[in-house]
C-alpha cells in the first residue's frame, strides 16, 4: 500500500463518500497536495477546490501557518508539480480562505480542513463552509486531538455531535 493509500486510508471521514460519482469539494490548507492527490486517486471526484494562499505568516510559526523561515513559495511550486496530472478536476484557490469561499459557486460534498489550526481560524473556517455543504455531505479535519485550537473550535461549534478519530474529526450534515 502506498503513501497516499495509507494516507487515505487514515481519514475515517471519506468512508462515508465512498461510492458517491462526481463528488465536489474543497481541501482548506493543501500543503504539497499529498491529502489531494489521496482524495482524486480514492473517491469519485468531478471538482476540487485547492484552498492555500502560500504566505508566510509574520511573528507565526507551526499550528498549520507557515512561518517566516518557511518557504511557502517552494511548497506551492511543489504541490502544482505534484497536481498537474489532476488539474481537469481541481481548482486552485491561492487566497485565504475566509476570501476563497466567495469564489466557490456551487454547494459541496465536503470540506476538509486543515490549515491554520488556530481555534479562531478554525471556528471561521467552518463557520464560512458549513452553509456551503450538501445535506447528506461532511465536514471534516485534521488534528483534533493534536491542537488546542481545532478541539476547541469544533466542539464549541458542534457539541458532542461529530464523530473523530486519533487525527481527524467530522460531521455528516443531516439538513441545511
Amino acid at each position: 500500500m502506498g503513501k497516499e493509500a495509507n494516507l487515505f486510508k487514515s481519514r475515517p471521514s471519506f468512508n462515508l463518500l465512498k461510492g458517491k460519482k462526481g463528488l465536489v469539494g474543497a481541501e482548506i490548507g493543501v500543503a504539497g497536495g499529498a491529502n489531494a492527490i489521496a482524495i482524486l486517486n480514492n473517491l469519485d471526484i468531478k471538482r476540487l477546490y485547492l484552498i492555500d494562499q502560500y504566505i508566510p505568516y509574520r511573528g507565526l510559526q507551526y499550528h498549520g501557518v507557515w512561518g517566516e523561515k518557511d518557504e511557502p513559495h517552494k511548497i506551492k511550486e511543489k504541490a502544482i508539480e505534484n497536481l498537474y496530472p489532476y488539474n481537469d478536476k481541481v481548482t486552485w484557490i491561492f487566497k485565504l480562505s475566509e476570501e476563497a469561499v466567495y469564489d466557490i459557486n456551487e454547494q459541496l460534498d465536503f470540506v476538509y480542513i486543515d490549515a491554520n489550526h488556530r481555534y479562531e481560524y478554525v471556528k471561521k473556517d467552518i463557520e464560512l463552509y458549513l452553509p456551503k455543504i450538501k445535506k447528506d455531505g461532511i465536514i471534516c479535519g485534521h488534528d483534533f486531538n493534536h491542537e488546542k485550537g481545532v478541539t476547541k473550535a469544533v466542539k464549541e461549534i458542534f457539541g458532542n455531535v461529530f464523530e473523530f478519530s486519533r487525527w481527524d474529526w467530522w460531521k455528516k450534515i443531516e439538513e441545511m
